[in-house]
């Protein structure tokens, strides 16, 4: 158990003497007829010091939970946002529903499957006999015809 000054201990610390005259005045540690016990200054000071890191740590995570609370809560009105969008679109019918789409699309894919595969059938007789010019203005000519019925219809 050594005592030693204020200003030792402040230096052999590295702190100011006022700062060790505020650990006094606070009662982090205790000051015996104007001197310091080293040990007890020492062991209180890292307990000072303790508890501020589990302060600071307990603060950093409440902290880290309500910034992630509050991106949760940004993406969750983001997502409504969208979802509302989507809404407002479907209503204005300026968005189809996919399954619609499909369905369109396949009936529309029918459509001309079925033409082409009747082409063979409806110009093998005219093709019968003609040269390779005219067979091939004429398949021409039939092709067209099928897409432009399915682009009008």
């Amino acid at each position: 158990m050594a005592f030693i000054t204020k200003s030792e201990f402040a230096h052999r610390h590295g702190f100011s003497k006022q700062y060790v005259t505020e650990l006094i005045r606070t009662g982090v540690i205790q000051e015996i007829n104007g001197k310091l016990d080293e040990d007890d200054a020492d062991y209180s000071l890292s307990l000072k010091q303790a508890m501020g890191r589990e302060k600071r740590a307990k603060n950093a995570r409440k902290s880290d939970l309500q910034e992630l609370y509050i991106k949760a809560k940004l993406k969750n009105e983001i997502e409504k946002g969208k979802i509302l969008k989507l809404e407002a679109a479907e209503k204005s019918q300026s968005l189809i529903p996919a399954d619609q789409v499909r369905e369109t699309l396949f009936r529309k894919g029918r459509v001309i499957r079925d033409a082409l595969l009747s082409l063979p059938d409806r110009v093998a007789s005219m093709l019968e006999m003609q040269n390779a010019r005219t067979i091939h203005i004429t398949l021409t000519k039939e092709i067209r015809a099928i897409l432009e019925d399915l682009s009008n219809g």
